[in-house]
């Protein structure tokens, strides 16, 4: 990262493929450890103008990388997924960025030691590390914007280490050295001063007083401001010959200065970024001349006081004047917030105003503070706000001071910068823990603590009361305590450590809210899934998504909710249980709310599902009336997006409808689900879903209901390639269908049992299957399921040799989609298209198969998508195409990856081909041996054959290329 971005395994080169593979590393690494959303790959790769398929590029772009990082495959890839994102895990000393963090950081624990030799050493390796500007040659917002904070680090680090050397006496090339940090840093007075320092000590005092002429000038014409106190004594000391000290370029701070802040926190981890974004704040408000104002937010016990002591003590020496530090009690158990005209008289009695002078209006207070302010350096933190007005009226007035504000609100203050507190990162966490309980402690059950500090959700409180708790007790084992707060009688009781406890910093902020807001945050807790919007809430709550959104913005200002992207909020997960055991005390508030939910999400999930159904649901019963409203949706990929980014939490009210119970909500809720997972390829999902809605209907003592279930899972298990379980749920179906008299139930089980009989390669068995569901179908009208029937038995009927019927079936299936309409057409198209490019009709089987991927791009559909295009490749590669071939094949293969093993062996296959007819023999024997370890796997007779075919040619044809 110091540099151009270069990995490196065991000392070699790893090539990274283009330049997108290579912004996308950085990307990860600029949040290392830190999850990075798909959103965050498109605004670094394509800026505001990402293509349509942009998720799969993303998708094959992390999928190339792993295949490098770790060749000895997917599981050993240090990239992994997340919902909607992926992340880097970073090993210690892994990378270049760690190794010279932790290098600074030990060379300043070693200068507060004396041990300045320490210190050099440790600076000039780390500086060492840089081979150039971070990220050299790589560009995106993220990127850069990282690449500037590290740049500014490098510099910290550079003036440091001159520092170092100050104190060793080591000034050879130092002029030159600070010259060029002054060309980055004109502004710089600590630079300027180390500069001063330098020609003191080598005998020129005229070029000292000259440094000190151009940064005056400089800051008088570019700031209006004159050098700082500790510059103006060097220069003072200069002018009258004064020896100075041996030591670096320090100078003492006024005997009469104020320092009042409490002790720095000695186990203080992290917080490096927020800390540069600090001074950032202050430089520019340096340029602005304005007072620096920074406002420290974030939710109960993320560590803001904290933070705001770490910082001010990190900044003591530029404001050597006083170091103010006042609790203004806005969230406290004990207290009411502090008047702001007690607050003054407090501060003007600290510096050094009589009692009988300080005025009695608040108005007047203030002027005086400002005007006792006015020459002097000082920085002062003003902690745990309860609001604005509270806090303006203790701001000074001009650039020499620095206020730092800490509050659980978000403040409007004019000119304040902003620094949002997070959670820790799980590194910052395990280093808190480390250092409370020891590395040996640690290493011992490093699994236990990484999950220990994913139960505190990373939150500094509670990582620390957890650590609190494991130092009090060395008996205890990490994993012990893990068992403690897996006892939901104890709970948040855990994290209990006196007045500091977790739940009494929660209840804080909880009790100031008012009453109705108290309950929405209540209600809160008992939402199902990850995350909320305004729509749900209202639904929750029994209200008007206006009024949610409302009460959902100010629990945000009040850091009791966080909003993760526009329109999503999320609850810490600490907070969510304190939430929930509030809702506890009043459980009949809390079921009906919950009920309310499931019926919102059941009719929301069966809108947005109506646009991309292929099929009528089953009759399993039909979604309820909900209280509050449900989305609209304009069009199918609009109801695509609200699928994908509500399936956690529709996942959850399956569940959650069972728990209530409402075992109806359960079963209709998992079917109408189906058709997004089928269009999205989540086979594991259905799976899981429809288990939940068989055990549903069976409570319901529904036998419709239970048989379509049923028929939907054994679909769903042969999708898995789990043939024996598929033809066991689906011969059960068969029988209550035909019991139940239900001709449409029992049409789309033979349907479904054909398709396993076609991957066991009883063809003729399929093919009987396929003609008794056309029958049944057209007899019910059933226009749509009777293409699908036609299309699917063209398929079987060309792999039994039978091409002229094959494709007669197939056009006829074509001309009734086309008479139905609906989103099958392109699945007919594709089937159409495959039948022409294996009857070598590959000019008229290429525009069916554009045709289909086209609409499968457009409605989204993964398994789609992969189908049309490994039929692109198959005719491709027969047309003299091979890098088109090639292309199409790559994608089908990454799109396949996380889909069924039918299509992981098909596209895997027509990769093999196209790699064969394009003369590379051997990724063509590395694909068709993947995908024969697939087919066998799970019973798929005709891509077995295939496999073995495409592994004789391929071994035939590398010996005829050889000999």
């Amino acid at each position: 990262m110091l540099g151009p971005l270069t990995v490196e395994r065991r000392g070699e080169p790893i090539a990274l493929g283009g330049p997108q593979h290579a912004v996308a590393l950085a990307l990860l690494l600029c949040h290392a450890d830190q999850p990075v959303p798909i959103d965050g790959f498109v605004a670094e790769l394509w800026r505001d103008r990402p293509p349509r398929s942009y998720r799969v590029q993303v998708q094959g772009i992390i999928s190339e990388l792993r295949r490098r990082l770790a060749p000895g495959g997917r599981a050993a890839a240090p990239i992994v997924t997340r919902p909607s994102a992926y992340l880097l895990h970073t090993a210690p000393g892994g990378f270049d960025l760690r190794q010279f963090s932790d290098e600074v950081a030990a060379a300043a624990a070693a200068r507060a030691t004396g041990d300045n030799a320490a210190a050099l050493r440790l600076l000039e390796v780390a500086l060492g590390r840089w081979r150039g500007p971070a990220f050299s040659g790589l560009t995106g917002r993220s990127i850069e914007s990282t690449a500037a904070t590290l740049h500014e680090a490098r510099l910290d680090a550079a003036a440091e280490l001159v520092d170092a050397r100050l104190a060793d006496g080591r000034l050879t090339g130092l002029v030159a050295e600070l010259g060029a940090l002054i060309g980055e840093r004109p502004l710089d007075e600590r630079l300027h001063r180390q500069l001063m320092t330098v020609h003191d000590r080598l005998g020129r005092p005229a070029d000292a007083l000259s440094a000190y002429r151009e940064l005056r000038g400089r800051l008088v014409r570019e700031l209006g401001i004159e050098p700082a106190v500790p510059t103006q004594d060097l220069h003072r000391r200069i002018l009258s010959g004064e020896p100075g000290p041996a030591g670096p370029a320090t100078t003492p701070a006024p005997a009469s200065a104020v320092r009042q802040l409490p002790p720095d926190i000695a186990d203080f981890v992290g917080r490096e970024r927020e800390l540069r974004a600090l001074r950032g704040q202050l430089a520019r408000s340096a340029s602005a001349g304005a007072v620096p104002i920074v406002a420290v937010e974030g939710m109960a016990g993320v560590g803001k006081t904290r933070f705001a002591v770490h910082a001010a003590h990190r900044l003591a020496a530029s404001y050597p004047d006083g170091q103010f530090y006042l609790d203004l009690h806005g969230f406290s158990a004990e207290s009411t917030p502090v008047a702001p005209g007690a607050v003054l008289e407090s501060l003007l009695r600290r510096l050094g105003v009589p009692a009988p002078a300080i005025p009695e209006s608040v108005d007047d207070r203030s002027a005086l503070l400002r005007d006792r302010l006015a020459d002097r350096r000082v920085v002062l933190v003003l902690d745990n706000a309860a609001d604005e007005a509270q806090v303006s009226p203790l701001l000074p007035a001009t650039s020499g001071c620095l206020v730092i504000v800490t509050s659980r609100r978000a403040l409007a203050l004019d000119g304040a910068g902003v620094i949002l507190l997070d959670v820790f990162s799980p590194g910052e966490a395990r280093e808190l823990l480390t250092g409370m309980l020891g590395r040996d402690r640690v290493a011992a059950e490093p699994a236990s603590v990484e999950e220990l500090a994913g139960r505190c959700g990373h939150l500094p409180l509670a990582v620390a009361v957890a650590g609190r708790r494991l130092r009090g007790r060395p008996a205890w084992r990490v994993e012990h305590l893990l068992a403690r707060l897996s006892d939901t009688d104890r709970g948040l009781a855990e994290f209990d450590a006196g007045a500091r406890g977790v739940e009494d910093v929660f209840a804080l902020s909880y009790r100031a809210l008012p009453a109705g807001r108290q309950r929405l945050f209540r209600l809160l807790g008992v939402h199902l899934g990850d995350d909320v919007t305004a729509a749900s809430t209202a639904a929750l709550a029994g209200g008007d998504p206006a009024d949610a959104e409302r009460d959902l913005e100010a629990l945000l200002d009040e850091h009791l909710v966080q909003q993760v992207r526009p329109g999503r909020y999320e609850l810490h997960d600490l907070l969510r249980r304190y939430a929930a055991r509030q809702a506890a005390a009043t459980p009949d508030e809390a079921a009906t709310a919950r009920r309310r939910l499931v019926d919102w999400y059941v009719a929301a999930a069966d809108r947005a599902t109506r646009l991309i159904r292929r099929f009528p649901l089953p009759p399993v019963g039909r979604p309820p009336e909900p209280a509050a409203p449900v989305p609209g949706f304009g069009d199918g990929e609009a109801a695509l997006r609200w699928l994908d980014a509500e399936f956690t939490n529709l996942r959850a009210a399956i569940h959650g409808a069972a728990d209530l119970p409402s075992w109806r909500n359960a079963v209709v809720l998992v079917h109408v689900l189906q058709p997004y997972l089928v269009r999205r390829g989540q086979v594991d999902d259905a799976l899981v879903t429809l288990r939940a809605a068989a055990a549903a209907a069976r409570r319901l003592d529904d036998p419709v209901a239970e048989a379509h279930t049923l028929t939907a899972l054994g679909q769903a298990y042969d999708t898995a390639g789990r043939t024996d379980r598929a033809l066991e749920l689906l011969r059960d179906a068969l029988d209550r269908h035909v019991r139940l008299g239900q001709p449409v139930g029992e049409a789309t089980t033979r349907h479904h049992l054909a398709t396993v009989f076609r991957r066991l390669g009883r063809h003729e068995d399929a093919i009987a299957e396929y003609r008794r569901a056309v029958v049944l179908f057209h007899s019910a009208g059933d226009g749509q399921w009777e293409a699908s029937a036609l299309s699917s038995l063209s398929v079987d009927l060309h792999l039994a040799g039978r091409d002229e019927e094959a494709l007669e079936q197939a056009l006829r299936a074509l001309s009734l989609q086309r008479v139905v309409g609906g989103p099958g057409l392109a699945s007919v198209e594709n089937n159409v298209g495959l039948l022409h490019a294996r009857l070598g009709r590959h000019a008229e089987a290429i525009p069916y198969a554009l045709r289909a991927l086209a609409f499968q791009r457009r409605t989204g559909s993964r398994p789609g998508q992969a189908n049309a295009l490994a039929n692109l490749a198959f005719s491709y590669s027969r047309t003299g195409r091979h890098d088109d071939a090639v292309r199409a094949a790559v994608e089908a293969v990454e799109l396949a990856r996380d889909l069924g093993p039918d299509l992981r062996a098909n596209a895997l296959n027509t990769l093999g081909e196209a790699h064969r007819f394009a003369g590379d023999h051997r990724a063509s024997l590395r694909c068709h041996r993947e995908a024969l370890d697939i087919a066998t796997r799970v019973g798929e007779a005709d891509e077995q054959a295939r496999a073995r075919s495409g592994i004789d040619l391929a071994t035939a044809s590398a010996r005829l290329a050889t000999s």
